[in-house]
């Protein structure tokens, strides 16, 4: 008697490629695309309610992220899986890259890890998404002589009972050679409630992404920040998309 057949789950891609014109000079990237969890880590013990909260990805950047490539004709990478299985914007050798609790809510899949546990994350998910940026900055190295990193976030409009009022935000460091051009275009649109490094700044300590592939390059960058309900929809992602998007066009000469 034959077997039944068995179903083997499809391979949750390490990342997702946007191509796109590099003489644009801009790329964008995505760090908390997605909150896709791989099929052998079983949801990481959370239910689906909590999958698809703001503790499991950045709601909405990546459809704004799809939105700006499109519109500008942009390379883009987004990443693949939820931060909860290793978050591509911290270091992995910082505890929160793999959190046990995030937002007063245990994540159970990631209790009593084992180094070789965080090992394998960081090698099927974490690696892949960097040498992806990589490649895309090697690429855009060597079609434009100053190329611009844009990283798109999105933060939830309350944690720990503090209300985000900043419906958009710009998060920087030292250099701010265009955050605050950028804090004019935006207040042009937008008004004063557009955030200056609130409620994040631009920290190399705890963010890895920017300060890695274009901070150490000396390469211009911007950190944006979305509040979450107002860009969840579609309708609501175009808008924003849009109005970030006249603002770079502006302060970037697209």
């Amino acid at each position: 008697m034959s077997q039944p057949a068995t179903t083997v789950p499809a391979a949750l891609p390490p990342f997702t490629a946007i191509s796109g014109d590099y003489g644009r000079g801009l790329i964008v990237i995505c760090d908390h695309a997605s909150n896709a969890i791989p099929a052998d880590l079983q949801g990481l013990g959370l239910s689906a309610a909590d999958l698809q909260r703001h503790i499991a990805w950045d709601i909405g950047a990546a459809r704004v992220s799809a939105l700006l490539a499109a519109r500008f004709k942009l390379p883009a990478i987004l990443a693949g899986v939820s931060r909860l299985v290793i978050d591509c914007n911290r270091d992995p050798g910082d505890p929160a890259s793999i959190p046990s609790e995030v937002d007063r809510t245990p994540i159970p899949g990631n209790a009593h890890l084992t180094v070789w546990d965080r090992a394998e994350r960081m090698s099927r998910w974490f690696v892949p998404y960097h040498n992806a940026i990589e490649a895309m900055m090697t690429a855009a190295l060597a079609a434009a002589r100053d190329p611009v990193v844009l990283s798109v976030h999105s933060m939830a409009p309350e944690l720990g009972g503090e209300l985000r009022t900043w419906p958009v935000a710009l998060s920087s460091h030292e250099d701010k050679r265009l955050a605050t051009p950028m804090l004019v275009a935006l207040r042009k649109r937008v008004g004063f409630l557009v955030g200056d490094n609130q409620p994040y700044a631009l920290d190399p300590a705890e963010d890895y992404t920017v300060p890695v592939h274009a901070m150490r390059r000396g390469l211009r960058h911007l950190q944006v920040e979305f509040r979450q309900d107002l860009i969840a929809s579609d309708p609501g992602a175009a808008k924003w998309a849009a109005l970030f998007g006249d603002a770079l066009a502006e302060v970037l000469g697209l």
